[in-house]
């Protein structure tokens, strides 16, 4: 680590490239049903690593409330544009105009006095066995002294695998109780950890809102969205116990593409020359 006048960087891995890309910053709503893929731009600039959590922000509701309560903000676009309040051409005129959307780094959410809500983590057979692997010997040390005597029994046995030893192991491993988080968490598809990573998650409620008109097409193309990363906005919002600032961006522009071939380029990336 260098000091320079008080002040030092230290240094953090980076995950090696296979290709020489340049990535365009995006989100992508992509065409399977409910699933969205960031750009490794997007996730830096959130802050996001594979794990994390990200949301989706919107001002819909707020539109929802002039509506019915004929605010002026309403009336007068009614007025402005000829319609007439609360009519259907209205309410879809209205949001079509004003609808928008953000993304951001997802936060912890809590109850009304203030403590962590809580959740029950997802455990497959897959990691079990695998956090089982991750700690055998203790594991198994700790069953043969404890355990009740059939499990002592088929851990002992003559001829046991160390393969059935974890099998019978892994029905110890119990889920934990997590802070719950607002957004969807996010994995990257080639197991890579660290911020600027190309990351994938689900949100079947917003793909299907933020596709809404695109009829049959929405499972047959991808709605790619440009983050214009210099318009990082500050949003309030609700944690259930207080209202918080968020760092979020605003989707804007938006194109429908044809979903990438298997092996050629995805979404987002351009080749760069020597």
């Amino acid at each position: 680590m260098k000091t320079v006048n008080g002040m030092s960087f230290g240094f953090s891995a980076v995950n090696a490239g296979q290709r020489n890309v340049a990535v365009e910053p995006q989100l992508i709503a992509v065409s399977t049903e409910g699933n969205f893929r960031m750009t490794p731009p997007v996730s830096r600039a959130l802050g996001l690593s594979s794990g994390d959590y990200v949301t989706f922000l919107h001002n819909i509701d707020d539109i929802n409330a002039a509506i019915d309560t004929k605010a002026e903000a309403y009336t007068s676009f009614c007025e402005a544009n000829r319609l007439e309040v609360g009519s259907p051409e209205s309410i879809i005129a209205i949001h079509k105009e004003f609808d928008m959307w953000a993304v951001a780094k997802g936060f912890v959410v809590y109850d009304s006095k203030g403590n962590t809500k809580t959740t029950t983590e997802r455990l497959t057979k897959h990691d079990k066995l695998r956090f089982v692997s991750q700690h055998f010997e203790e594991m198994l040390a700790s069953a043969l002294e404890n355990a009740p005597e059939e499990i002592k029994d088929a851990l002992s046995r003559e001829g046991v695998t160390k393969e059935e030893q974890i099998d019978i192991l892994s029905s110890f491993v119990k889920p934990r109780e997590l802070p719950k988080y607002k957004g969807s968490k996010t994995a990257n598809p080639a197991g890579l950890t660290g911020t600027g990573t190309s990351l994938t998650f689900t949100d079947a409620n917003v793909w299907k809102q933020l596709k809404a008109d695109m009829g049959d097409e929405a499972t047959k193309m991808n709605r790619v969205y440009t983050i214009n990363l210099d318009e990082i906005q500050d949003i309030s919002v609700d944690n259930g116990h207080e209202i918080i600032t968020v760092k979020a961006y605003l989707l804007k522009e938006f194109v429908d593409k044809v979903p990438a071939r298997v092996g050629s380029k995805e979404e987002g990336e351009s080749e760069v020359e020597e």
